[in-house]
């Protein structure tokens, strides 16, 4: 009994051909953009995501892609529904800024601080594990990583900001994918504000020498 998890996900990786399941991934604490406050323009993020997963789906379904598992052509294509995974990135980002009282923008006449952000990783998967299947722990794990790069003026700063979330499964359902999902996107805010103020804390100290 302790090994139907394993063999039910095995069972759905096998012969069943590729399903296309639409996942949602809700953006943490949405607040409105601040009237006051530093302006940041975030330019589209950039898809550079390796193509060893991405090429076994539909060309017309990469770009809305966040992860799933297949194997010998059988599987799960998790998507977006309306949105593509570099859009999705691109709209966490703001709403970390936010929360951090930057005022965010698509263009800027003035000077301004300006943001470029290139993700290279956005998914969930199911690696299949036999001890973790015979524990009833078998596990959804989803990372997002993106290398963000902003402009000052002259002074250009880059950091990697990372998420990491996990989810143990009973049943392969689009509710399991998502929860590892928002797991990871929470993370992945908390990486991204803990550089962006390690970012602004150098900024200041270098403006004071």
């Amino acid at each position: 009994m302790k090994s139907i998890i394993g063999l039910s996900l095995l069972l759905l990786l096998t012969g069943c051909g590729i399903r296309t399941e639409v996942v949602r991934v809700n953006v943490p604490d949405i607040r409105v953009n601040p009237e006051q406050g530093t302006t940041v323009v975030v330019a589209p993020v950039r898809d550079n995501r390796r193509s060893e997963f991405l090429s076994l789906v539909p060309a017309s379904e990469r770009a809305r892609n966040v992860g799933g598992e297949i194997r010998q052509g059988n599987g799960f294509n998790l998507v977006l529904e309306s949105t593509t995974a570099s859009e999705k990135t691109r709209e966490i980002i703001i709403q970390a800024l936010r929360n951090m009282g930057y005022r965010t923008a698509d263009q800027c006449d003035a000077p301004c601080l300006r943001l470029e952000a290139s993700m290279n990783e956005f998914a969930v998967r199911a690696p299949f594990n036999f001890w973790r299947a015979a524990g009833w722990a078998q596990q959804m794990v989803a990372d997002l990583s993106v290398e963000v790069t902003t402009h000052d003026g002259d002074r250009t700063r880059s950091f990697t900001a990372k998420g990491h979330g996990t989810n143990v499964f009973q049943v392969v359902s689009p509710e399991n994918w998502e929860k590892a999902l928002e797991r990871a996107v929470t993370d992945f805010t908390a990486s991204f504000k803990q550089n962006m103020s390690a970012q602004d804390a150098a900024a200041a100290s270098k403006a004071q020498d």
